[in-house]
């Protein structure tokens, strides 16, 4: 059995693929400071002034040579089950020696690669403060997330932050871009889930991570009296697919019928 070509689209407005030429996905506009800034942008910029979240250079939130060098993913030739850019016939995370890894989930989207400038994003994102990355992210998975999707979904969710990250962070991250994406696709946004204290999950191995998250949802208010059938969950990182798969599980236990995930990162 032969492997797929892997699913990898760098900045090129097209990308070969088998004999045909497929349409780059569509890439968020770059974040341009306006010719004349308010008072308080104008001074917020004098004091601190916006750097580059790749690589620091001052002027833009993300300069063209670090949006160019990302690794968007294909969803057309990547693993539909896990995200992975492997192709969509083999895949090594989802098969292993073990056997198949079962989702509790039905499909998965990422719309990057995880590599030293897009973790280093998501790092400044989360435990930095730097907010206006929530735009980027919400046009970056509008992009990557198949169209039909929000016609197809009742509702939109996202993987909350559990009470002492919320407190340590100042706010629940994936929640801003939840927010965004959902007006972008035309889908209600709804606070399905609650999540427990746990262990940071980017400490442990595979079977440690499903371990840690046994328990860890519970269903809002909203989600048991609302009763939503087909959601559409985002998280930030997929790597091993324990967090959306538990979350998943919990979903279609009490109130739906199919959950699809799309992630801003895939890791493995």
């Amino acid at each position: 059995m032969t492997e797929e070509v892997p699913a990898r689209v760098r900045a090129p407005d097209t990308v070969e693929c088998a004999m045909t030429r497929v349409p780059q996905v569509t890439k968020p506009a770059s974040t341009h400071k306006p010719d004349v800034l308010p008072l308080s942008q104008a001074l917020l910029e004098l004091v601190w002034p916006t750097r580059c979240a790749g690589c620091e250079a001052p002027g833009e939130l993300l300069c063209p040579e670090c949006r160019d060098s990302l690794l968007h993913i294909d969803h057309t030739t990547a693993c539909p089950r896990c995200g992975a850019p492997y192709g969509r016939t083999i895949c090594t995370e989802c098969y292993a020696a073990s056997g198949k890894q079962l989702f509790s989930f039905s499909q998965a989207v990422c719309a990057l690669e995880m590599e030293a400038i897009s973790g280093r994003m998501i790092v400044l994102y989360k435990d930095r403060n730097e907010r206006r990355l929530a735009d980027y992210y919400a046009n970056l998975l509008f992009a990557a997330i198949p169209a039909v999707w929000f016609t197809w979904a009742d509702c939109l969710s996202w993987i909350p932050s559990d009470k002492r990250s919320v407190r340590r962070r100042g706010f629940d991250s994936m929640r801003p871009i939840a927010t965004r994406l959902a007006a972008l696709g035309k889908v209600p946004p709804v606070a399905l889930l609650r999540k427990a204290i746990v262990l940071d999950q980017r400490r442990l191995d595979r079977e440690q991570r499903r371990q840690n998250l046994i328990g860890s949802f519970a269903l809002t208010d909203a989600a048991i009296q609302d009763r939503y059938s087909r959601i559409l969950l985002i998280d930030d990182v997929f790597t091993t697919g324990a967090t959306l798969d538990s979350a998943a599980a919990v979903l279609l236990t009490q109130t739906a019928i199919e959950v699809r995930v799309a992630t801003i990162l895939r890791a493995w």
